[in-house]
């Protein structure tokens, strides 16, 4: 029975099918056309003007599709098994943890090899025709180590705040959270101060300048945010 921190994060884990597939296919589908278009643009001599999602950018659709999936449907298959819920929240937390590392490795690695080499060719449009959360985000400009950081604390990040969303889904406090979410956003956005601080907060996580700054708030920011599970699964029915 899964009743170890380790034992329920990697049942967890292999329990992600439709993570992985949905990943996996969109990597395959994206890689493919890139390359396609790489062979025809080589043939013809002409630079297109066609872009596309770079294949290691897909790691995102996996940690959004898992850290969906890990309360909504693993929470119950873990306790009926005999796990305890106190091990559940550490293994989906360390099971995120182990989805930033090793999806921002695949997706840096994928960047500074497979994306350069497309982009370097000068045969295809914006952003080098593969468009990259990485460098988009300008995390590329710090280097491969720092960059590879960055996004590790955003996807956990991200892992940690759709876990969290998803968790209380189904109950009052779940409508409240939808509700303070969507109010945030209508009020914020039109108001040019309070968008300021929407702005401030964004590039906090994601677009500031100083990488140490960026990786330490996302981390602390996740830390906050899964804190508020605990109580959710003390009391979540099975």
């Amino acid at each position: 029975m899964p009743k170890g921190i380790g034992v329920i994060a990697k049942l967890n884990l292999k329990n992600i099918h439709g993570a992985y597939w949905a990943a996996i296919i969109s990597a395959l589908v994206s890689f493919v056309n890139l390359t396609i278009f790489y062979i025809i643009a080589i043939s013809a001599e002409n630079p297109g003007n066609s872009s596309t999602i770079a294949p290691g950018a897909f790691v995102y659709l996996l940690v959004l599709v898992g850290a969906i999936t890990i309360p909504a449907s693993c929470f119950r298959r873990v306790i009926n098994l005999g796990g305890r819920r106190d091990n559940f929240f550490w293994g989906a937390l360390t099971e995120y943890a182990i989805m930033a590392v090793a999806g921002s490795l695949v997706n840096t690695t994928l960047f500074y090899t497979f994306d350069t080499f497309i982009q370097q060719s000068g045969y295809f449009g914006y952003m080098g025709g593969v468009l990259n959360p990485m460098q988009a985000f300008g995390w590329t400009q710090n280097g491969f180590a720092l960059a590879f950081l960055q996004q590790v604390a955003f996807l956990f990040l991200f892992a940690v705040f759709l876990h969290t969303w998803t968790s209380v889904q189904g109950r009052w406090y779940g409508w409240v959270t939808n509700v303070v979410i969507a109010a945030i956003l209508a009020v914020f956005i039109p108001i040019a101060p309070l968008r300021a601080t929407l702005v401030w907060f964004f590039n906090m996580i994601i677009f500031h300048d100083v990488a140490i700054v960026q990786i330490a708030a996302c981390i602390v920011l996740a830390a906050v945010i899964y804190v508020l599970n605990r109580p959710i699964y003390e009391k979540k029915a099975i």
